[in-house]
């Protein structure tokens, strides 16, 4: 048999003082990780942004190389 609504701790606002603290230590968790992962890939991101050629090649200059 499934529990009602009104059996269930939560639902009325009773919740444990412990479950509370597991709940916002697991939020906490998630922060956190979250955060030192996007601090991670920021400082060891090594692919280049730039594909394509190089500036120097995209100008339209005709100067012959020098020999």
């Amino acid at each position: 048999m499934e529990p009602t609504l009104e059996t269930i701790e939560d639902f009325n606002g009773d919740a444990s003082k412990s479950k509370k603290r597991e709940v916002r230590e697991a939020v906490m968790l998630c922060v956190g990780l979250g955060i030192a992962l996007a601090i991670a890939a920021s400082l060891f991101n090594t692919v280049p942004d730039y594909i394509g050629k190089s500036p120097i090649e995209k100008t339209n200059f005709n100067i012959p190389p020098i020999q």
